[in-house]
């Protein structure tokens, strides 16, 4: 029975696999999956009947596909048999995985280019042959399914409706009849309505089968919604759904799926055809070396062939939901995609402009002795003459004059500089043309790889070059590329608010209970077994076990390749004894479980620990522990390094947050690896044989292959294998197909698969969303809550603490406490009167001619204190407004009441007045304590606080802590002017020092002599006395340390004295010793470059926010990183220790032949200049030096292995591992690569996006975003969206004179042809600009000249300056000038006008050839503007431009602090294998660009290692020569990693950080601004532009009704809807010949009653009442709202609008929102009620004079012959108000006694308030449901007039 149970889950888990790979088939990636029920969710049913079910009866099927098979016909049926019998889709699973394993087995055996690779047919082998039946299968499978549901078109639809003429006509009207709004989505809705799909489906009706939607394929009109729902099912409805989608008839290729099944298909018939005619591959012999030449190899189709086995991507739950999350995210990624494309495309084509035709530049060595010249590749830009010594510029490739200087590197004598015929790497490193610049624009945005192009440029041209790759790879890797970051972080995290689950894995996104005590969640253990006294024991000794696995590591990781093996046997004697004291603890802990001994595994730790256990006396068996296996096995013995890792501080609860959730992380490996296996096989397809075997990744096998992608998907020098892998297919057409689809992969996998792992760790961080308002409401009481004083330990320290006062203190401690602040503010505010009032501000009297630049330089020295917030006191000015003409309008001065109670009550204005307080109290105490303590406020017991000395320093400085109480306030313009003073001593200091190297001070003392008082000593010691000078100052001013203000109570002042010790120094040490005296003291001149960040406020707060909040976060992350590579570290140390070896001379076999001499040829130089070298048996140095033959080179390449940096050399040299003692050979030992796989992916992967999910989390929660919840997102970003927006200038009125008008309609037109026109022109302009012509070379034919694409040029600028014109007459200046973007038309226009003239005069200027690429260029970026898309997520991307500027002015300062460190320790030092005359550290600049480049992890250890040279390679310092050229190893060690831990680990992912925080695109699309797109807010600048006053840009009160009824769109806020206007119901219900005369009215003749009647019945009382509310409140908030005298502005009236019509209040705003909120709704309400109340009694006072003018009248027809007057003093009973919170608060004294006055009129006579005539009680009750007459409703009825 157990038995067939388990056989029943296994088979059940194999069909679920089946209908998700298989399944997929019908549902397709666009389809809204239904997801499968894990094994685990499932129930284990009774055993059944084994007997395979019947299949079901076919149901109805529709339509007719592929023109002729019904319904009916038998062989759809048969069809419909197969593939709904229940085996048939794991029979198709089995193949497809079949297929896979096939291609493996057939990728195995190593394949290179020889001669005898001729094309023999397809049949080559047995895979060949299985390959063959397998595809006829799927071709069968294909053609069974056309058959079933058609190809493309609906089964209903018939082929007859794709009617190619009315698309025609269609296009035609649409663009010579263009009609209002955009045309082109208009045209591609008329191309795909034919294939529309039909949208009801017939369902299979069973039990709980779900209904699937079916989305149309060609939807591409709209954006997919975020909804994403997991609903798991039983498993025996998967079949049955799968078979109602058969049912749908959803054609074959309408999905994703599908189409990738029918492409591999066709694919592969393609290639089995060139397979048998011989065509797909020839291989030639070279008759000079007798190598293989390829020159044919068409790989292209059995690469798209592979594409069958990409189904294997869904084969878990797991991958399967990361596709579904993908495919949410895929919109956006795509839009983001067409943005980062056009920014590469812009820089392509600065490229193309600039640099052209540079890089084929290069040194010849001169022909020596009838040798032919060699070209030494080196880029040149000149060369010295040798008879005149002058510098020359290059050869052109014609051997005529170029006429240009000579330029970058000069060629030394003995080599010119010449043009070639051909670029480096086999052409394909170059901007000749835009395909090959946007190659190199990829190559600078993968941060890998791009500064020896930086270094080519700036040898071919000059250094300033380096400008252009910096710009690139700051716009491109550090921003844009960002946003794929933001995209896939901030879907996946809608994905998982909306569902509750994990959008990595099909389990449900629990959070664990959390404890906040060390800063991460923390894990709790739900499970608590009974205690005994072994497990108490066990406790006693629970440190015990980590310590012995601290020693287990501890002895294997002091091994080393020399240890004798003596040691290394005793050493294995005591791990074999520790492997017995974990058994022995293993065992232990059992036995404490008992008698439950169950509960043993219910502890996770409990099994790791026993695996571990077992595993490592497993391998203490002889014949184990002495097999070659056994050094990879001791990754067990180190695994339990582990227990030692959760025994550290806060690493338990970080491992426990990143891996608690394992199951996304485990998904996302298995999908990496996956898709990098199939990219593998589509490689090895493509390139297998085309490579010989000189490199390691050649692709010769699927390894190999698999290795080659993963380091294209890492960005290790990943242009190695995309630069080799191009150039062996240079003789084929293939050439670029290879560099798309490596390309293309990179880009993907480097900017979209690595990035998931960031998402990954970010949902473990993710607070749950349910949890999220119960933090919100903690933090925000939390906050209201006072803080703790700051430095208490300096407090604790305060020696007048503990003296007696003198003289004795007002005891105030028994006064009530509302006596007490008052006093105590009287006595601080009368003593700083006193003191400090008439001299506070007498140095700013004498700069009131400078006051905005003094102001200015405060703002940027000190900030300024600015809050976004309005208060509630404010308010009720804004309140106030003027009265109307009607009498009943005096309760607006109620409205300003109102706003004075909430003033009174609102919890902001509370908890400020309450801080404030608390502040004045504190400000007393320490009133009360200095006049306590006299002596207190004295500074050095001299200066008093009346001391002039003391007060001319105070005006100077700000206090450091607070303010002054008794002093005097520093004075704004001294204080700003001291600032700057001080600026400029830390710029002239930074300046001496970029001047003032070591190599210039070693000239000078060589040229002036050791002199003690240099000009750059003077200059450096001057600028520290001012610095002193300050110190000084503001010692005086406040005291140093136990002042009330002290110096020390600043952690800037403590900053800036740590700074100045070191200046000084420096400065004594520069004076005493002659040059300095050691590296140490003359580095300290870089600390000056701090002061930047001390001396601005912008700076200090960015520093504070970026670094200081959430160090200690990133510190943990530093911390589990280097605990991970400890024990990665000794395993590395234990298999590759003394295996790395090798021979400079490639020719020996082994160490033993590795002796005397070789002759050393270059291959650069054809090998005819071979010279004698020593053989080195030696650690591989390629790239860095390296080995494991100890624990600290283990660790130390590990971390730098961790940067991405060197790990492919690393591997390289790993895998050509032949044996101990044995020369390398390429590639054998390629297993040993599953090392650096496994740690690059969990160390380098993962520890890396640790870091950055660590820093968005800090971002996140310093913004509060962290608690958001998807509502509050979608609020926020909404609110970003709204404040970006600013009101069209356009003019109020449409022109009416012929020529303006016409401008008017063609500038405000967005849709129009003109508009269309110049977009179209811009694109042919860009299009131009790609185009090239280099001097006299045409390396590519092209169209046009450069003479006449400058002519084009300036014609298209003309027709710029029309469309200027145009613009500027049709809206005039005011409305011109208000768009930024015609600002930068007239720039960028008349800048290419005025230097394309010149160039087509003949000028031939450098100057003004750049300008006018600048300018053409620019052009470019008017594509932004036309672009919806572009131009939203270029203003998305700009609004995180402040921040990120002032995180590059931050980091610029440090690249600063390190550019003088750098050039003061090695600016002597001599260079090494990577060092060049630009790449060194001689001189500022040179170092920070090399800084620069570094920062992306571009071989800084490399030059970490070079620096490390000592003696005897360098000379030392003497008696004689007291400089040295030796490096330091602690100097570089410590530098070089500090350099790469604070900039590529921590600033560089702050910009991820940056980005991520400020993006809004994501949930712009998901909440209330999906609707507001750009067409909507175009629409309502236009209602804007028309009633808003010009003048001041606010909507009057006036304008309020008319506004509100010209709104449209998602802002329409009209009561009717637009078919019920008045317009629309007279055009509507007008009479026809057909209608009835009896429904016509006397009135209205033209009016068809009935109709009228009929149309009205339709009308939707309850959504009408819903919408008369809406505008009522709508209406009354904005009458609250307006600021009297100006109206109400722009984007207030936005955020009104978004309030009632986008957004839910309760949803979307945070706690502190909701309660500001509350109040203004309860405002609104009390208005609406007061209008509804003050409504009643205007109708009851109209309704009485109404009635008592009938009564007059009656009387007067009745008595028109008695002229006489019946006056009754009597009046009508009043009626009774209504109760109700309205009418209680109407308490307005003019408002009753207007009321009183009206009422006690007197009537002719009495009269009855009731009707004469009786109603109907239908139409009573429906009036009295109504609002029977209130201003609201007069309002809208006026709104009607203006529609």
């Amino acid at each position: 029975m157990r038995r067939r149970t388990t056989l029943q889950r296994v088979s059940r888990n194999l069909q679920r696999i089946s209908v998700r790979v298989v399944g997929l088939g019908s549902a397709g990636v666009d389809d809204r999956h239904i997801r499968l029920a894990d094994a685990s969710d499932e129930t284990i049913s009774p055993p059944s009947d084994p007997t395979p079910p019947a299949p079901l009866a076919p149901g109805p099927l529709r339509g007719t596909t592929i023109g002729f098979l019904g319904p009916r016909n038998p062989v759809r049926l048969a069809m419909y048999d197969i593939l709904m019998y229940p085996y048939t889709e794991p029979l198709i699973l089995f193949l497809i995985l079949f297929n896979a394993i096939i291609l493996i087995i057939q990728s195995a055996r190593a394949i290179f280019i020889d001669t005898t690779q001729q094309s023999r047919g397809y049949f080559q082998s047995w895979e060949d042959h299985v390959l063959f039946i397998l595809f006829i299968f799927y071709t069968i499978e294909a053609f069974a399914r056309i058959c079933l549901n058609g190809v493309i078109l609906d089964p209903e639809t018939p082929c007859s409706a794709i009617s190619i003429g009315g698309a025609a006509r269609y296009i035609w009207q649409s663009v010579f009849r263009p009609k209002p709004g955009p045309r082109f989505h208009g045209i591609v809705k008329e191309i795909v309505k034919p294939f529309a799909l039909v949208k009801e489906s017939p369902q299979i009706v069973t039990g709980n089968s779900p209904k699937v939607d079916e989305k149309p394929a060609f939807g591409h009109g709209q954006q997919p919604s975020l909804t994403y729902s997991h609903r798991p099912i039983p498993f025996v409805t998967a079949i049955q759904t799968q078979r109602s989608l058969i049912k749908r008839g959803v054609p074959y290729l309408r999905h994703s799926w599908s189409r990738i099944d029918f492409i591999a298909i066709v694919g592969f018939w393609i290639a089995f055809t060139l397979s048998v005619t011989g065509a797909d591959r020839a291989v030639s012999v070279d008759p000079g070396t007798g190598t293989a030449i390829l020159v044919r190899h068409i790989g292209i189709f059995r690469a798209l062939s592979v594409l069958r086995c990409a189904r294997l991507l869904a084969v878990t739950n797991g991958t399967t939901t990361i596709m579904q999350s993908l495919k949410m995210a895929r919109p956006l990624l795509a839009q983001v995609a067409y943005f980062v494309i056009f920014a590469m495309i812009l820089f392509s084509v600065i490229g193309v402009q600039s640099f052209r035709g540079s890089f084929r530049r290069q040194c010849v060595l001169n022909s020596v002795g009838g040798a032919p010249a060699i070209p030494l590749g080196q880029q040149c830009g000149g060369h010295i003459d040798p008879v005149t010594l002058n510098v020359d510029g290059y050869i052109p490739n014609n051997n005529n004059s170029s006429g240009d200087f000579g330029k970058g590197f000069v060629c030394p004598l003995g080599q010119v500089c010449q043009e070639q015929s051909s670029n480096p790497s086999d052409n394909l490193e170059s901007y000749d043309n835009v395909f090959l610049a946007t190659l190199q624009v990829i190559v600078i945005a993968s941060a890998n790889a791009w500064s020896s192009n930086m270094y080519s440029m700036i040898d071919a041209e000059f250094f300033v070059s380096c400008i252009f790759f910096i710009v690139c790879i700051v716009v491109l890797n550090f921003w844009l590329i960002n946003l794929f970051v933001a995209v896939i972080t901030n879907t996946f995290q809608a994905i998982r608010s909306q569902t509750r689950k994990s959008a990595f894995g099909a389990t449900q996104s629990d959070k664990a209970i959390v404890d906040e005590r060390d800063g991460w969640a923390m894990v709790e253990a739900s499970h608590s077994s009974k205690s005994s006294w072994m497990r108490e024991s066990y406790q006693i000794t629970r440190l015990v076990w980590p310590v012995l696995a601290v020693l287990s590591l501890g002895l294997a990781a002091s091994k080393t390749a020399s240890t004798p093996i003596e040691s290394i046997n005793t050493l294995g004697i005591v791990e074999l004894g520790i492997s017995i004291a974990f058994d022995l603890e293993i065992i232990w802990r059992f036995c404490a479980h008992l008698p439950d001994w169950r509960a043993f595994g219910h502890e996770p730790a409990n099994w790791i620990d026993l695996v571990l256990a077992i595993a490592c006396s497993i391998i203490q068996i002889p014949v184990v522990h002495s097999s070659q296996a056994y050094a990879w096995l001791t990754a067990f013995q180190l695994a339990r390094w582990y227990r030692v890792i959760l025994e550290v501080p806060r690493m338990r609860p970080l491992i426990l947050t990143v891996f608690g959730n394992s199951s996304g992380l485990i998904n996302m490996t298995i999908f990496l690896l996956l898709t990098n296996g199939l990219a593998a096989l589509a490689a090895v397809q493509l390139l297998r044989g085309d490579l010989d075997d000189s490199s390691n990744m050649n692709f010769s096998q699927i390894w190999i292959a698999f290795l080659a992608m993963y380091q294209i998907l890492s960005s290790e020098n990943w242009t190695d294998v995309l630069y080799k892998a191009a150039a062996a297919e240079q003789p084929t057409v293939m050439t670029w197909i290879i560099v798309i689809f490596l390309s293309f992969w990179f880009l993907f996998g480097n900017f979209i698969l690595i990035q998931l792992f960031i998402a990954v760790i970010n949902e473990n961080f993710d607070v749950a969303e349910e949890k999220k308002r119960e933090q919100q409401v903690a933090e925000h009481l939390a906050n209201t809550q006072s803080t703790a004083g700051r430095f208490a330990w300096i407090s604790k320290l305060n020696p007048y603490k503990y003296t007696k006062s003198n003289p004795k203190a007002i005891v105030v401690e028994n006064l009530p406490s509302n006596l007490i602040l008052p006093m105590q503010k009287a006595v601080v505010q009368n003593g700083s009167l006193r003191r400090g009032g008439r001299l506070s501000e007498a140095c700013d009297l004498h700069s009131t001619w400078s006051g905005k630049s003094i102001r200015l330089l405060h703002r940027l020295f000190s900030g300024e204190t600015r809050s976004d917030e309005v208060p509630m006191t404010t308010l009720s000015a804004f309140g106030r407004r003027e009265s109307v003409a009607h009498p009943f309008n005096d309760g607006d001065n109620d409205v300003a009441h109102h706003f004075d109670v909430l003033a009174a009550f609102n919890a902001d204005t509370i908890a400020a007045e309450d801080t404030n307080n608390i502040r004045q109290e504190q400000r007393a105490q320490k009133a009360d304590f200095i006049a306590a303590h006299p002596s207190y406020d004295k500074t050095f017991w001299l200066f008093s606080q009346n001391n002039t000395l003391r007060r001319m320093c105070q005006a100077l400085v700000e206090p450091p802590n607070g303010e002054r109480i008794f002093g005097r306030p520093a004075s704004h313009t001294c204080h700003a002017l001291f600032q700057f003073v001080l600026f400029l001593a830390v710029v002239g200091g930074i300046v001496v020092a970029a001047i003032a190297t070591p190599l210039y001070r070693r000239n000078y003392y060589a040229e002036h002599g050791h002199v003690r008082v240099a000009w750059f000593v003077l200059a450096e010691n001057s600028f520290v006395l001012v610095l002193l000078v300050e110190f000084i100052i503001k010692v005086i001013a406040d005291g140093f340390i136990f002042t009330p203000n002290a110096y020390l109570l600043s952690i800037w002042n403590v900053a800036d004295m740590i700074i100045l010790i070191g200046l000084v120094v420096n400065a004594v040490t520069s004076l005493v010793f002659i040059g300095g005296l050691t590296r140490l003291t003359r580095s300290l001149k870089a600390l000056r470059a701090l002061r930047f960040i001390t001396l601005f406020d912008k700076m200090r707060s960015t520093f504070h926010s970026l670094l200081i909040v959430g160090f200690v976060r990133i510190l943990d992350a530093g911390i589990l990183a280097v605990l991970y590579m400890i024990p990665y570290a000794v395993w590395g140390l234990n298999i590759f220790s003394g295996l790395s070896y090798g021979c400079n001379d490639s020719g020996v076999s082994g160490k033993s032949g590795c002796q005397n001499e070789y002759t050393a040829n270059t291959a650069s130089l054809g090998n005819d200049y071979g010279f004698l070298a020593p053989r080195v048996w030696a650690n591989p140095t390629t790239s860095t030096r390296w080995s494991f033959d100890n624990f600290g080179d283990s660790i130390l390449i590990l971390f730098e292995i961790v940067s991405l940096e060197g790990w492919i050399d690393v591997m390289s040299a790993a895998i050509d591992i032949t044996g101990r003692d044995l020369q390398p050979k390429t590639n054998a030992a390629q297993w040993n690569a599953i090392f650096f796989l496994i740690y690059n992916l969990l160390g380098a992967v993962v520890i890396l996006t640790l870091f950055v999910s660590i820093i968005i989390g800090n971002f996140s929660s310093r913004s509060g975003l962290a608690l958001l919840t998807k509502p509050q997102r979608e609020w926020i970003d909404l609110l970003k969206l709204i404040k970006r927006q600013r009101p069209s200038k356009r003019p109020k009125v449409r022109p009416t004179k012929g020529l303006r008008a016409w401008c008017f309609d063609r500038a405000t037109s967005k849709h129009g042809y003109w508009m269309t026109s110049m977009t179209v022109l811009y694109i042919l302009h860009i299009i131009l600009l790609m185009q090239v012509h280099i001097n006299h070379i045409e390396f590519a034919p092209h169209c046009f000249s450069r003479l006449f694409k400058d002519q084009l040029f300036l014609g298209f600028s003309s027709i710029y300056v029309v469309d200027i014109t145009v613009r500027f007459v049709g809206l005039g200046w005011s409305s011109f000038r208000a768009n930024g973007w015609n600002i930068f038309d007239i720039l960028v226009v008349t800048g290419s006008i005025a230097t394309t003239i010149p160039i087509l005069a003949g000028s031939t200027g450098f100057a003004i050839q750049q300008l006018q690429k600048l300018f053409l260029v620019s052009i470019a970026f008017k594509l932004v503007q036309r672009n919806d898309s572009l131009n939203q997520l270029f203003k998305t991307s700009i609004s995180s431009l402040p921040v990120i500027l002032s995180l590059l002015v931050l980091w610029f300062t440090l690249f600063l602090f390190f550019g003088i460190l750098y050039v003061e320790v090695f600016g002597l030092t001599r260079w090494e294998s990577a060092e060049t005359h630009n790449q060194n550290y001689t001189s500022l600049g040179r170092a920070l660009v090399m800084l620069a480049f570094m920062s992306t992890g571009e071989g800084w250890n490399q030059y970490m290692h070079d620096f490390t040279v000592t003696y005897p390679r360098c000379t030392t310092s003497s008696a004689k020569d007291a400089d040295s050229d030796c490096g330091s190893p602690g100097w570089a060690y410590f530098l070089f990693i500090a350099w790469n831990i604070l900039s590529m680990y921590i600033f560089v992912n702050m910009f991820t950080g940056v980005v991520v925080e400020n993006f809004s695109y994501v949930f712009q699309l998901a909440g209330g601004a999906k609707s507001v797109d750009r067409e909507q807010m175009r629409a309502f600048k236009k209602v804007w532009a028309e009633f808003a006053n010009q003048r001041t840009g606010y909507l009057e009160r006036s304008k309020f009704v008319p506004f509100f009824g010209k709104l449209t769109g998602v802002f329409e806020v009209r009561i009717y809807p637009t078919g019920y206007q008045i317009k629309s119901l007279v055009a509507n219900a007008k009479t026809t010949e057909e209608s009835n005369p009896q429904d016509s009215s006397l009135f209205a003749p033209e009016l068809d009653l009935r109709k009228l009647q009929l149309i009205l019945m339709t009308l939707d009382t309850q959504s009408i009442r819903q919408r008369r509310m809406l505008y009522n409140r709508l209406y009354h908030e904005t009458r609250l709202s307006f600021e009297r005298g100006k109206g109400i502005s722009f984007t207030n009236m936005l955020l009104m609008l978004a309030h009632n019509k986008l957004i839910t209040d309760k949803e979307a705003l945070s706690v502190k929102d909701i309660l500001a909120r509350q109040e203004i709704t309860r405002m609104v309400s009390d208005a609406v009620n007061m209008d509804r109340v003050e409504s009643l009694l205007r109708m009851i006072y109209h309704r009485r004079r109404f009635l008592r003018f009938v009564e007059e009248k009656r009387l007067f027809t009745q008595n028109i012959g008695i002229p006489a007057i019946v006056v009754d003093d009597d009046t009508m009973s009043l009626t009774p108000l209504m109760t109700g919170r309205g009418i209680a608060q109407l308490n307005s004294p003019p408002l009753m006694s207007e009321y009183m006055s009206r009422l006690s009129e007197p009537l002719i006579r009495p009269v009855s308030c009731e009707p004469e005539s009786p109603r109907n009680p239908d139409r009573d009750e429906r009036w009295q449901s109504r609002r029977l007459s209130d201003l609201s409703m007069l309002s809208s009825d006026l709104a009607h007039h203006h529609l």
